[in-house]
């Protein structure tokens, strides 16, 4: 629902507005640019409910060219992550062009009605299906993401959207990361898929092998399950096993995936024990450093690039660095 709205009696320009939160007696300045309950907005899916902020609405005919999907980490803090990323997008002026999405993947404590999807407080970063609903669907997390892709690829919807970022910052960053195991060649449909992980912990390995603190590669022998999903492509989940061991592997390899790493990430605290996550170093900094490593002794010519941003350590304000800023520029 697009309209025009006059302040005053004296004004030469309206202001065009548009329902974002599809009530169609309640009107909003267009774009939507807080993490209001004006920039809500969700979707039917097998019979179950979807929640996001996003600055247009889904389902809106719209001339914006590009989207960035910002995803949330552990704490679930959609609404934050939505200020933060409007925030620089408004800092470029790329506001009415650029739509900001930022994905709620909810616990049973904070739905809203007894639609909505939920995990738990882990299993929504690996794809993993959503608990049960009465109807007795599930949805997985990835399934979700497609969604909102294939609503963005609509040009009936979006005729103009050709550039779509994926971001997430620590556990979103763990998502957008085997996230990219489902896409072939950066691409969905009509899109072209950027994935940013920022400040990323935890790796899929596309083989069998793993870093060992010589820099050696080796198949490990004591640790149980550490080849399974989502530290490796066995024991699939179900959303990845439709795609397949061999597909996804060819994916993530073909996928050019830019990681970005502050420099002073490296305390310890927050960091997930157990053996299948410690081969590659005890805080994130050398995670992401020796997995650069494993993947280009393990797949030279691979297309995942990373970067160390100075002066920053485990932080959202990785999205305010001027290196960032300069990444969003070259796609947007």
């Amino acid at each position: 629902m697009l309209g025009y709205l006059c302040i005053g009696t004296s004004c030469k320009d309206s202001i065009q507005i548009t329902d974002v939160s599809g009530a169609h007696n309640t009107l909003v300045e267009y774009p939507c640019l807080s993490s209001t309950n004006d920039c809500t907005n969700s979707f039917e899916i097998k019979g179950g409910t979807f929640n996001f902020f996003s600055s247009f609405h889904i389902d809106s005919s719209s001339q914006i060219n590009s989207a960035v999907i910002t995803v949330h980490g552990h704490t679930r803090n959609a609404d934050e992550y939505f200020d933060r990323m409007i925030s620089i997008i408004s800092s470029q002026e790329l506001e009415e062009d650029v739509l900001v999405i930022s994905p709620h993947f909810i616990n049973l404590n904070e739905q809203s009605s007894n639609s909505d999807w939920y995990w738990n407080s882990t299993s929504w970063k690996w794809g993993m299906d959503s608990y049960m609903s009465a109807s007795g669907n599930s949805a997985s997390s990835f399934e979700l993401m497609d969604s909102l892709l294939s609503r963005l690829s609509d040009k009936n919807l979006f005729p103009l959207i050709t550039n779509v970022l994926i971001t997430g910052h620590s556990s979103g960053a763990a998502f957008v990361h085997m996230y990219s195991a489902t896409k072939e060649n950066n691409t969905y449909d009509h899109l072209n898929l950027h994935f940013s992980v920022v400040n990323n912990q935890y790796f899929l390995h596309p083989d069998s092998t793993r870093r060992r603190e010589n820099g050696m590669l080796s198949v490990i022998e004591d640790c149980i399950f550490y080849d399974d999903w989502p530290y490796g492509l066995n024991a699939l989940s179900p959303y990845m096993e439709k795609e397949g061991k061999e597909k996804a592997r060819n994916n993530f390899l073909s996928n050019k995936v830019d990681y970005f790493i502050g420099e002073l990430d490296t305390e310890t605290s927050g960091i997930t024990l157990g053996c299948q996550y410690e081969f590659l170093g005890d805080n994130r900094y050398e995670k992401n450093s020796n997995y650069k490593s494993y993947l280009d002794a393990a797949h030279p010519g691979n297309k995942h690039f990373f970067t160390t941003l100075p002066n920053i350590g485990h932080t959202t304000n990785t999205y305010n660095s001027s290196i960032f800023i300069q990444y969003l520029e070259s796609i947007f």
